[in-house]
């Protein structure tokens, strides 16, 4: 049975950075079985993330990424809005209610029904894609759908996650109760390991009589001395929630959340199990700012990666960096989860690689463009832009990155 410090290896952000990198070496090689990489078209790449950050923030002053943003599509600032009427009575409870909405909303960013939109309470806008999940996120919570106590809406609390009525989620998320009865069932399972992971760790999310996610927060915020580790913020929050993401990998009785085994590299030392942990991370990029509004500062964010996801993989294969190769016309289970830790680890990567070109374009250092500025200012508005060019292998990429139908990610066909 691996011990738990090796298992615990598998939640280090240089872990996941290092085997991205290995992976990346071994496509441009022509070593990997369902992907291969043209690095001469880097360049083309980087033509597109510099013209989609011109043109979304002109003036370069482009803030960090993370849930944040989604909150404000449509140039509506609704944090600021629902902490205005709240009235918070100190530093603390608003960063409690804050760090809540931003664990809350990327949780629930998973599978979702075809061709779902949800229709903003605030504007009467409809909004798709990732901006749907978190606006549906962001309403539930600011209408107390989370909280436990009818005079304090805006909170989550264990106890409510694990007792969420399926109707509830079905009127908040704008789901049909019928037509949509499995990804609602499958949605309240999630909310409701997240609501018992909690609870298992009263250590890090409980005070007094009350379990919320954004108590750990608070927690770190006390030990903190002027800033807040993001590597330590990470470590807490897979330490504890890495078993409500199931379906990956396990080493020994240890569940490792979002980490695929890949079979063909079995024979590598230590190279046979790849992490990303990509809502445990977008978690903690979403948290720079309610510390911030706390006057406390994220340090150690570099470590933290590029998300491995549909939208990032979608700019490699439009720059034509990243090509899909042919599979075979019957895969077996091992392939096609195979291919989906290569496209993932491949394009973690091949965004870090980006990020050091626009650095250096820019002629400018890292704490000065950091990979969060990056990823809000060009790679995700890119590879959005990329993912409505449905032609082609863009297409697939839902399929691909998502092939066992596991809801909590957020990719689908």
């Amino acid at each position: 049975m691996a011990s738990e410090s090796s298992a615990l290896a598998y939640f280090d952000p240089r872990e996941i950075r290092r085997r991205s990198q290995d992976l990346l070496t071994l496509a441009a090689d022509g070593k990997l079985r369902h992907v291969q990489v043209d690095l001469s078209h880097l360049g083309d790449a980087l033509l597109v993330l510099l013209e989609t950050t011109k043109e979304t923030y002109p003036d370069f002053h482009i803030p960090p990424y993370g849930v944040w943003r989604d909150f404000e599509v449509g140039g509506i600032d609704r944090w600021a809005a629902l902490a205005d009427a709240r009235s918070f009575e100190g530093a603390e409870h608003m960063l409690t209610a804050a760090a809540d909405l931003a664990i809350l909303a990327a949780y629930m960013k998973t599978m979702h029904p075809a061709g779902w939109a949800f229709e903003d309470p605030m504007t009467g806008t409809r909004v798709s894609g990732k901006h749907a999940s978190a606006l549906a996120a962001f309403h539930m919570f600011a209408a107390g759908s989370f909280s436990s106590e009818m005079t304090d809406p805006y909170r989550v609390d264990a106890e409510t996650l694990i007792r969420m009525e399926k109707d509830e989620l079905a009127s908040g998320l704008q789901w049909d109760l019928q037509d949509d009865t499995d990804l609602l069932e499958a949605m309240q399972k999630h909310l409701k390991r997240l609501g018992e992971a909690l609870a298992l760790r009263s250590d890090l999310f409980s005070e007094g009589y009350f379990t919320r996610p954004g108590l750990l927060m608070v927690r770190a915020a006390r030990e903190a001395e002027g800033a807040v580790s993001a590597r330590n913020l990470l470590d807490r929050l897979l330490e504890a929630l890495a078993p409500v993401w199931p379906g990956g990998a396990e080493s020994g009785e240890i569940t490792l959340g979002d980490s695929f085994a890949h079979s063909a590299l079995n024979g590598v030392e230590n190279a046979s199990i790849y992490p990303f942990h990509m809502a445990a991370q977008e978690m903690v990029y979403s948290l720079v700012e309610p510390y911030a509004w706390a006057g406390l500062e994220v340090a150690d964010l570099e470590l933290l990666t590029a998300p491995a996801d549909d939208m990032h993989a979608a700019l490699f294969v439009l720059s034509g960096v990243l090509k899909i190769k042919d599979g075979p016309e019957s895969p077996t289970e091992d392939s096609v989860r195979d291919r989906m830790v290569e496209i993932r680890g491949v394009t973690t990567a091949l965004t870090d690689r980006l990020a050091d070109l626009l650095r250096t374009e820019l002629e400018v250092p890292e704490d000065q463009l950091p990979l969060t500025c990056i990823l809000e200012g060009g790679t995700s508005r890119a590879g959005e832009r990329a993912l409505r060019q449905t032609e082609g292998e863009l297409e697939k990429l839902g399929r691909f990155l998502n092939p066992g139908g596991v809801f909590w990610l957020p990719f689908g066909a």
